[in-house]
């Protein structure tokens, strides 16, 4: 099961870096993070792209792009799982207690499993760019205006659409 809708999920981003709009997109969010003290700046993927029957209840898409070299800075979701994969750069992930190696998408020598992100509600997790800025595609199971991020250090809580 969880295997086929990642394969549902892949085949979306693989769709989603084709379209113009979302490449022009990603483009400005990469000259967007060079000039902000943000640790990552982002932009909720237009519902036009976005098929009406995600899978697994998914109901906001977004792209993320992390700023080279500075962590992403420890957070979770209590109200969200997230589906997430890297289309550019390379870094490190700490979810949980496991940190490991990021995988690419459309990595040829890994399996989906080990390319896709698949955080449950209340999972601390923090992102670790390397030389280049990091680009990911992320889904989460509320909407957009719903999503909540709490910092682990401090449990600030913040909206992302608010």
């Amino acid at each position: 099961m969880k295997a086929n809708y990642l394969i549902q999920l892949n085949e979306l981003v693989d769709n989603l870096i084709k379209e113009k709009d979302i490449a022009e997109k990603i483009y400005d969010l990469k000259e967007e993070v060079k000039d902000t003290e943000d640790t990552f700046v982002w932009s909720v993927i237009d519902s036009k792209y976005l098929p009406d029957n995600l899978p697994v209840n998914l109901k906001s898409g977004w792209i993320f792009v992390l700023k080279k070299g500075t962590p992403s800075g420890c957070h979770y979701h209590p109200n969200s799982i997230q589906h997430m994969v890297m289309i550019e750069g390379k870094g490190e992930s700490k979810v949980g207690d496991t940190s490991k190696a990021m995988n690419k998408f459309n990595s040829p020598r890994h399996p989906l499993d080990e390319i896709w992100y698949v955080i449950e509600e209340g999972v601390e997790h923090e992102f670790f760019p390397e030389e280049n800025d990091m680009v990911v595609i992320s889904f989460h199971t509320c909407q957009a205006e719903e999503l909540q991020e709490i910092s682990c250090g401090s449990n600030k809580s913040r909206f992302y659409e608010n």
